[in-house]
């Protein structure tokens, strides 16, 4: 049995976080994007699809390099407020869907890329995969994109955030929100594993590292937008939270500055032309 089939997440672990999410999650950075595109043979035109999309920060990003773009994603709240982003741009080549990735129900051979980001692992990974090859034209490509969290690796202020959370968690007793197994699934199967099970061709990973400095507001920011402890969970308690995490930050760190290494990477894969 693959590893995926044991794990099941809730279908409302980013409820309330979409405004956090979008602002304090880090977009994409643009030499991840860049050869991306340059990968996939993507010179304008065609069509994307942005699945389990949040609100959209694959679709904003390559809103301009295809004709149409489908953003989807389960969780209503965040396609909504990507479509609000979207208007206030004047972005009008992205369609907003809320539907669950499993559910979707698209043409075969619709889309040049079908793009995945800080998701797969959520999905029951063997039925996407095997929807998204057909979802794909022949030689269309599928990417599993992801970023690094602030609390990885272990520096001394990394180390604090992780204790600080981890203590909150405990108190909060939400530690089950979350699939205690996830990560042993993903390491007993690994994402190529299933996409080259689905009939792709494995073409390979990518990653760029990116200096970036955070601040203890873009911390607690970032804690909020994740399925750990958003605001919903920690309720009348944020306030708390934050003073928290400051005090136990500007401790080790008295600057406010913290500085992280980021790593942005890809999994591509592609689905065969027949010959």
């Amino acid at each position: 049995m693959e590893g995926d089939e044991a794990v099941e997440f809730r279908d409302d672990l980013y409820r309330g976080t979409a405004a956090d999410y979008d602002r304090f999650r880090l977009p994409y950075h643009p030499s991840l994007t860049s050869d991306l595109l340059s990968r996939c043979g993507i010179e304008g035109g065609g069509r994307l699809l942005d699945l389990a999309c949040g609100t959209g920060q694959i679709a904003f990003a390559l809103r301009d390099h295809f004709d149409e773009v489908w953003a989807i994603d389960q969780e209503p709240e965040a396609v909504a407020f990507g479509r609000h982003k979207a208007e206030l741009l004047g972005v009008d080549n992205i369609r907003w869907i809320v539907e669950a990735a499993e559910a979707l129900d698209a043409g075969e051979g619709a889309f040049d890329l079908v793009a995945i980001g800080n998701a797969f692992h959520r999905l029951h990974r063997r039925e996407v995969a095997g929807k998204a090859f057909g979802w794909l034209r022949e030689g269309g490509h599928l990417a599993v994109l992801g970023s690094d969290v602030p609390w990885r690796p272990q520096a001394e202020w990394q180390r604090v955030l992780s204790d600080v959370m981890e203590r909150w968690v405990e108190r909060l007793h939400a530690a089950d929100r979350v699939p205690s197994n996830w990560e042993e699934a993903i390491e007993r199967d690994p994402h190529d594993a299933v996409l080259a099970r689905a009939g792709f061709e494995i073409v390979g990973r990518f990653e760029f590292f990116v200096p970036h400095e955070w601040t203890v507001e873009a911390l607690a920011g970032f804690v909020f937008g994740t399925s750990v402890l958003p605001r919903s969970v920690v309720g009348d308690l944020v306030p708390a939270f934050e003073a928290d995490l400051r005090q136990q930050l500007l401790e080790v760190e008295p600057t406010g500055v913290f500085e992280q290494t980021l790593s942005f990477a890809y999994d591509l894969a592609r689905r065969p032309q027949n010959p």
